[in-house]
């Protein structure tokens, strides 16, 4: 029996929708008033992702850029639903002036952008009130000077009223009264709504269910998530006459609202959700997802004798009317509603292929070494080793002994490691540190301010400290080393947030071989290594970002 094999036209069209340019989404007309709205959430004090990924997501520079950008063709707007400018958890005391001089940065920076403002969320709270920048919005706060309710911007020639919201649980925990958020949420949007506001757009850093209430029976357009969003939500979704968006932390993904207004847009009336190029994509690859399941699922039912004939059938024309969905998303050129007021949304991924703003970039090369000097300042040794225990001592102390291997190390990513970290001024933060130096945190090991001689990935933080084994010249018995590294050691860098391509045996053949462990090499085998792995996700990452064809 004939198979479906439409897969791959259906892929090449996917690819066709991927290429359309954001900007290419306006479609000016004299009649029409149109503002874009960026929004984040749970920026936490992330100025920019670890760039030890393929495809690093986020980086407060590259949405300046994007921010400014649009305001040269158009009229933008930045709000931002809390959790901005403190990691989440208590900041211990090594780490609070380094924390403060990243929250201040955040907060003066984000101000001097076209800015709606900022929720009020619980890691905002990490230093408490009196660190608390910039001010924030809160409408079920009352007689506080470091909150208001509301603010009204005109953006494009649209009146944008945007309040914010804090969870009431967190404002009890903080010796704050807050009132309940959905009530004070139609109370704002509607005193909002009388002083004139076109628009109404919520700042909730609250739990899901909660935001969605505040959608549900308050008279707003949009809400935006500000608690637990981890990737975002690349759709909005509906929630009576308004709609939930849901941006991703730390800035790894930006959500941008292109909202147009036209003249005939009655009181009441909801915007429409016009989807746009991005959303055919998403919709698009959905239903790839959907027929391509279906297709194995086809095959299998086809071949058993004892299928149901009409349920195959059903299933075989549900197939039919997914790939004939796709066909009409894919021949079509997206365009907006004929009537109507109507909005866009987009989940952008912030990824290296985006220009930077230099002006901020040069500013965060400025506050790394202000953060550097505040936590090299309050650095601590790392605990000695008690008399008999092994500490370690270095890979000048191995190379004495294990020549070949040495030169075998010598052309591993491990053996750079700290250069990496001296190129972007990053040695004097502690995150960073840890996995680009030897026993990091270990007793007789390195710390922040005290790795010398342990820099780079060395010997030891493979095969364990070494001080006895060079004590006694490899005869001590037993063996005081590892001699074959589990992958547990190997996670404790090489995880998925610094680490995304890793596979403990194809990295371990990058590693072992002639002169350091022969014998390991051979039984692993052919395969890939993680050079291989690199290259193909960094080409993935360029296909994402639309950089190759």
């Amino acid at each position: 029996m004939r198979r479906p094999h439409s897969r791959g036209s259906l892929l090449l069209a996917l690819l066709a929708l991927s290429f359309v340019p954001a900007n290419s989404l306006s479609f000016a007309s004299p009649r029409e008033r149109r503002a874009v709205v960026f929004y984040t959430a749970q920026t936490q004090g992330t100025l920019e992702p670890c760039g030890c990924t393929s495809d690093p997501l986020g980086d407060i520079a590259r949405v300046t850029a994007l921010v400014r950008r649009t305001a040269g063709r158009g009229a933008p707007i930045l709000v931002d639903a809390g959790n901005l400018t403190y990691p989440a958890g208590e900041i211990p005391l090594p780490k609070q002036e380094a924390a403060d001089l990243v929250a201040g940065f955040l907060a003066q920076e984000l101000t001097r952008l076209p800015f709606g403002g900022s929720a009020l969320g619980e890691t905002d709270l990490a230093r408490g009130v009196a660190k608390l920048q910039p001010q924030r919005l809160a409408a079920n706060l009352d007689g506080l000077a470091f909150v208001e309710p509301s603010r009204i911007k005109r953006v494009g020639g649209i009146k944008l009223g945007i309040f914010g919201l804090v969870d009431p649980g967190l404002a009890r925990e903080k010796g704050l009264h807050a009132e309940d958020p959905v009530s004070a949420a139609r109370a704002e949007a509607d005193r909002l709504r009388a002083a004139g506001a076109e628009i109404v757009i919520a700042l909730a850093p609250l739990e899901r269910g909660q935001a969605r209430a505040v959608a549900s029976e308050a008279a707003v357009d949009f809400v935006v998530l500000g608690k637990d969003v981890g990737d975002g939500t690349p759709r909005a979704q509906k929630i009576g006459g308004a709609f939930l968006v849901v941006p991703g932390a730390e800035l790894q993904r930006v959500g941008r609202l292109e909202i147009v207004l036209r003249e005939a847009r009655t009181a009441g009336e909801s915007l429409r959700d016009a989807g746009g190029p991005a959303a055919n994509r998403m919709r698009a690859e959905e239903i790839d997802r959907q027929a391509r399941q279906l297709d194995a699922d086809l095959a299998r039912w086809e071949d058993d004798a004892t299928s149901d004939p009409a349920f195959v059938a059903a299933r075989r024309e549900e197939r039919n009317d997914l790939r004939a969905e796709a066909a009409r998303l894919t021949s079509t050129t997206w365009a907006p509603p004929a009537q109507g007021s109507y909005f866009i949304n987009q989940l952008l991924p912030i990824r290296r292929s985006l220009a930077r703003d230099p002006a901020l970039a040069a500013s965060m090369r400025r506050l790394d070494k202000a953060v550097g000097v505040a936590s090299l300042k309050v650095a601590e040794p790392p605990p000695p080793a008690e008399p008999g225990r092994a500490h370690f001592s270095g890979d000048a102390s191995c190379v004495r002994c294990h020549k070949a291997a040495a030169r075998s190390c010598r052309g591993t990513a491990h053996a750079h490691a700290w250069r990496t970290l001296r190129d972007v001024g990053k040695t004097g933060h502690g995150d960073c540190v840890s996995c680009h130096v030897t026993g990091y945190g270990e007793v007789g090991g390195s710390s922040l301010g005290f790795s010398k001689g342990l820099e780079n990935v060395q010997c030891e933080a493979c095969h364990g400290p070494g001080s006895i084994h060079v004590e006694k010249r490899g005869l001590e018995k037993p063996l005081a080393l590892r001699t074959s590294t589990p992958e547990s050691v190997c996670t404790r860098c090489h995880n998925e947030k610094h680490s995304d391509t890793f596979q403990y045996e194809a990295y371990l053949r990058d590693i072992v071989g002639p002169g350091h462990g022969e014998d390991a090499r051979d039984k692993l085998g052919a395969g890939p290594t993680a050079r291989d792995l690199r290259r193909a996700a960094a080409k993935r990452a360029r296909i994402s970002a639309g950089q190759l064809r």
